[in-house]
């Protein structure tokens, strides 16, 4: 994990949150951090802090974890979100693990703290990348969906109806008035074909692109 990443902390005793920031500067974590109390500071930090991770006390006066958990997971889901807390006790600790909290970390066991950021924030990257894989991959089936559609369509109507207007043209008599009307439609039908096949060439290029 390198450069600075921005933690929240959602904490109201000021000894606690000393205590965390001493943990991460002593394990040599580059971070900033903000400190919030309340509901109303804790939606206002997701929203214009933009936290790479949040730290979570269990109980607070005017506030839960719990609530901030949902509250974060309903806006920003792929934020990890560490309960850290006096006592949480086993049976609410695999709870919440099943309920999606990212991990949690007991204060009289506050050393373990950095290894779980760590590997939170790895966790998250990975899952970051894995979405970009996944919207490349969404934009390359979209681009062959598009070209399939050209093809199927777009190339065969007129295809059809070259072959079309091929059928009624007079042979017999070249000078027959039908078949300078013939020709020009078979003109348009010919450029129009032509800028399909120029949207196909284009899409395939695109996709060669993604996938380089």
């Amino acid at each position: 994990m390198g450069g600075i990443f921005k933690i929240l902390i959602l904490e109201d005793n000021q000894n606690d949150v000393d205590l965390l920031r001493r943990e991460l500067k002593r394990n040599g974590l580059e971070f900033t951090s903000e400190v919030v109390q309340t509901r109303e500071s804790f939606e206002d930090a997701l929203d214009n802090y933009t936290p790479d991770i949040i730290l979570s006390d269990f109980s607070l006066p005017a506030f839960d974890g719990v609530s901030a958990f949902n509250i974060k997971q309903a806006r920003s889901p792929e934020i990890p979100f560490i309960m850290v807390s006096g006592s949480i006790g086993e049976e609410r600790s695999v709870q919440l693990i099943k309920d999606g909290v990212t991990d949690y970390v007991l204060k009289d066991n506050i050393f373990s703290l950095c290894h779980k950021i760590s590997r939170a924030l790895e966790d998250a990257e990975k899952r970051k990348e894995k979405r970009n894989t996944d919207d490349e991959l969404k934009a390359q089936y979209e681009k062959l969906l598009k070209i399939a559609i050209m093809q199927s369509h777009q190339v065969r109507v007129p295809v059809a109806n070259i072959l079309g207007l091929f059928s009624v043209f007079n042979f017999d008599v070249p000078c027959d008035p039908i078949n300078a009307k013939i020709l020009l439609m078979l003109k348009t039908v010919a450029e129009e074909l032509d800028q399909t096949i120029h949207e196909i060439v284009e899409n395939t290029s695109e996709i060669s692109k993604i996938i380089t």
